[in-house]
Order: structure tokens, then sequence, then C-alpha cells
């Protein structure tokens, strides 16, 4: 099931977030609300989709693919999930 994967993906991300000690603060603070986001979809049963969030994961992927390559490979993971919902 799609939703219970990125329940997991959303714990990676979290993990992600606590290790990422190199992340600026802007970047902390927008992987933050991308969490958020994930949460509310999740929290909604993928009913709401919150604004943008694919458009989100894809901008974040862009941003962190040569200096965070372990977060990217969990925002790619992200995405796959979302595409599979129909997001």
């Amino acid at each position: 099931m799609p939703q219970a994967e990125l329940e997991k993906l959303l714990d990676e991300l979290q993990q992600e977030l606590a290790a990422g000690s190199s992340l600026d603060d802007d970047a902390r603070a927008q992987l933050a609300d991308l969490h958020a986001s994930i949460g509310q979809l999740l929290a909604a049963g993928a009913k709401e989709t919150p604004a943008n969030l694919a458009e989100t994961v894809s901008e974040n992927i862009d941003r962190f693919e040569t200096s965070h390559p372990a977060l990217t490979m969990v925002l790619g993971r992200i995405a796959d999930i979302l595409n599979k919902l129909g997001i």
C-alpha cells in the first residue's frame, strides 16, 4: 500500500532532518514544512492534497541532489509514492 510506504518514508525524512547538521536554517525549515504537508496528506487519507506538494518535493530533490544524496534518495522515493497516489 502506497500510504504505508509513505509513512515509512516520512520517518526516514525525519531521520535525515535530525542527522542533517549541515543543512542551513532555510533548508531545514523547508523540509520541516514538507514533512508537515506529507503528514497532513496521511491524516486526510490522501483525499486532500496540500497545495503544490509534488512540486515542492521536486524542488527539494533538485536543491539537495549534490549536497545531500541520502536525503535526495528519500525525497525521490516520496515523489514516486505521490505519483502512484496520483498526486
